[in-house]
């Protein structure tokens, strides 16, 4: 079996709050040199299946001028387990330049998705996460400098497999903070993803993906940059306001 992201799970390897109630967050988004669109993000309590958890809630759209081009307007709800940063339910929203809607019920390698009509019970190497639960996953881990990480992660109906390497020391410079003002302090993060079968075979015909996210390197470990090959080109998101 594939070594999971354990120290999600340990105590002692916590370094800080993987999300909290009342944050809020805003970012840009831009395909190739384009500035594309905007995205939010909002983090609640709640409580799902008797424990604690957190709502987050996530919505991007495209720029008006192009949404004369491509339309772009996306929902996302995430209730995550407070304690392990595993997700519990996902719902995704989709308009646009493709129209779906899936809900995903999670309970560690087992997951039950939902699209339309169509449902699927799906068994799967490791504990997974989605994209957001890992992003809180490695906000609340202590991301030692050369850390090598692994985790399994599920993208809607895309099943993909993350190797992460730490680098501690690096610096970002973000538009929002204006021209004179000094780079941030980050944490970066530089991963492959490989498609991968729910037996965790690799995908035939899908070439690995490169993604690098940097975090500020203070305890708030908020996301402020990321870059990822993806479906439409490589993309880029950057932090635009962040609300504790």
């Amino acid at each position: 079996m594939r070594p999971l992201l354990l120290l999600a799970f340990s105590t002692a390897a916590i370094a800080a709050p993987g999300a909290r109630p009342g944050e809020a967050f805003t970012f840009k988004f831009s395909v190739g040199p384009v500035e594309s669109g905007r995205a939010r993000m909002s983090v609640a309590k709640t409580r799902e299946r008797g424990r604690p958890a957190l709502s987050v809630r996530g919505q991007a759209e495209t720029l008006p001028w192009l949404k004369l081009l491509a339309r772009l307007d996306d929902d996302y709800h995430l209730i995550v387990d407070a304690s392990t940063w595993l997700p519990l339910k996902v719902l995704s929203v989709e308009r646009g330049m493709r129209q779906r809607t899936i809900e995903s019920k999670i309970d560690g390698r087992q997951a039950e998705l939902a699209e339309g009509k169509t449902r699927s019970q799906r068994h799967l190497p490791t504990a997974v996460r989605d994209p957001l639960s890992q992003l809180f996953a490695l906000r609340a881990a202590q991301l030692a400098d050369g850390e090598r990480i692994e985790q399994d992660i599920l993208d809607g109906h895309a099943l993909w497999h993350a190797a992460l390497e730490i680098h501690r020391g690096d610096k970002v410079f973000l538009e929002a903070d204006g021209e004179h003002a000094q780079s941030r302090a980050a944490i970066r993060i530089d991963g492959t993803l490989h498609r991968i079968t729910d037996a965790g075979r690799p995908v035939a015909g899908h070439a690995p993906r490169k993604i690098t996210a940097w975090l500020s390197d203070d305890e708030a470990r908020v996301l402020l940059r990321l870059e990822a090959d993806t479906d439409f080109g490589k993309c880029a998101v950057e932090l635009t306001s962040y609300q504790r």
